[in-house]
C-alpha cells in the first residue's frame, strides 16, 4: 500500500547561499495545504510513483505558516511538547527564502 511523505525545499534570495531541505512542519495542515494549492500541483514525471511538487513564494508560505500556527495552537497535538524552537527556526529559514517547493512523494509502505 503506497504512503506519502512531504519535504520542503527553501531556495534563498541570495543565490550564492545553499538551498535547505526540511521536513513538512507538523503544525501545517496537510489536507488543507493540498486543498488550497491543488492548482499548483506539478507531476514530477516519476514513472513508478505518483510524486508532485508545489511552488510557492516566500510570502505565500509565510501566510500559510502563520495560519497553520494559529490553528495548531488550539489542537491537542500542540500540547504534547513545545514546538516553539522548531517554529522559530522554520520561520527564520522561510524569511530568507525566495522560493519554496513542497515535494509530495509516494513510497511503498510494505503494508499490502
Amino acid at each position: 500500500m503506497p504512503a506519502r511523505t512531504e519535504r520542503i525545499y527553501l531556495f534563498p534570495s541570495n543565490t550564492s547561499q545553499p538551498a535547505r531541505v526540511m521536513r513538512f512542519p507538523i503544525w501545517w495542515d496537510r489536507r488543507g495545504f493540498f486543498a488550497k494549492f491543488r492548482d499548483r500541483e506539478l507531476d514530477t514525471g516519476n514513472p513508478i510513483y505518483v510524486d508532485y511538487a508545489f511552488l510557492l513564494t516566500m510570502g505565500e508560505a509565510l501566510v500559510w505558516d502563520r495560519t497553520c500556527r494559529e490553528k495548531f495552537a488550539g489542537e491537542f497535538r500542540s500540547q504534547k511538547r513545545d514546538f516553539t524552537p522548531e517554529m522559530q527556526q522554520f520561520e527564520a529559514a522561510l524569511k530568507k527564502s525566495r522560493w519554496v517547493i513542497v515535494e509530495s512523494s509516494e513510497w511503498e509502505s510494505g503494508l499490502d
